[in-house]
């Protein structure tokens, strides 16, 4: 048995398409094969969805689904341009948060 790959965490706005049903949901995490999706509702094991965003269309298997939260493996390996632009999306969930690269005083 070996080790998966490496998730990257994000928080990636998609639409998820199950059932002719679209909601509109995030990625939390991304490797080549598959993604942690977060808001998703209906979906159970063994559910073929696409997932639709910015990077295109992904066709993907849903492998566990638990609340609103479910695990997918795609039906294709994402390229490392997908992943990279999944990766450094800006975070925009609620409140646009900036980081901050400043030194702060202490005493």
């Amino acid at each position: 048995m070996g080790y998966r790959p490496h998730r990257y965490p994000t928080m990636f706005p998609v639409d998820v398409i199950c059932d002719d049903v679209r909601q509109k949901c995030y990625l939390t995490n991304i490797t080549a094969t598959g993604a942690g999706v977060f808001g998703v509702n209906g979906p159970v094991k063994g559910d073929i969805i696409t997932i639709a965003s910015s990077v295109g269309k992904l066709t993907a298997t849903v492998q566990w689904a638990e609340d609103d939260q479910c695990g997918v493996m795609f039906a294709q390996h994402l390229g490392q341009r997908q992943i990279a632009q999944i990766r450094h999306a800006p975070i925009t969930f609620g409140a646009i948060r900036r980081p901050v690269h400043a030194f702060t005083e202490l005493r």
